[in-house]
């Protein structure tokens, strides 16, 4: 029973999030966008932004005024291939994931569906062209989201943190 009360909790939470999402405007940052779209996403949080330069891309680091932080990877090529986030409120998911978010949105409902199971309060989403891996609880959430096809050689989920 304790399962099936934490895959709640973690489908409720993230319907919320897909409420609150499908509220707004279309997305015109985040995941699959130009580098130039993290100055939105910055404004959009009300937060401070940090790079960092790794092998072969770049680490955009926004705190948000909320206190969560959001990491926009950034190709070479100056695409977004990959978000994570962790901290005390949810980012917008729809501006984070940008384009995506459609097909995020898609994935949680067919799960939501079939109510499977994949751990203590995470959602894990693999697509063809999405993968997500997210979960948490009031106060502490934390996700990566990336594109594959986008990823630049050499680069492994465990660079995203």
């Amino acid at each position: 029973m304790k399962a099936f009360g934490s895959t709640l909790s973690v489908a409720l939470a993230l319907g919320a999030a897909l409420l609150a999402g499908e509220a707004m405007a279309p997305a015109k940052a985040g995941l699959g966008a130009t580098a130039a779209s993290v100055e939105a996403d910055r404004i959009s949080m009300k937060g401070q932004v940090s790079t960092r330069s790794e092998a072969g891309y770049s680490v955009q680091e926004i705190t948000a005024a909320s206190g969560t932080v959001v990491r926009e990877y950034v190709s070479s090529s100056g695409v977004v291939f990959a978000v994570s986030w962790y901290g005390p409120a949810m980012p917008n998911l729809q501006q984070t994931l940008g384009t995506y978010f459609t097909q995020y949105q898609a994935a949680v409902q067919a799960r939501a569906q079939g109510m499977r199971h994949f751990g203590h309060n995470r959602l894990q989403i693999r697509t063809p062209s999405l993968v997500v891996h997210a979960g948490g609880h009031m106060h502490q959430y934390f996700g990566v989201a990336y594109v594959p096809a986008l990823m630049p050689p050499n680069t492994s989920l465990s660079d995203l943190h």
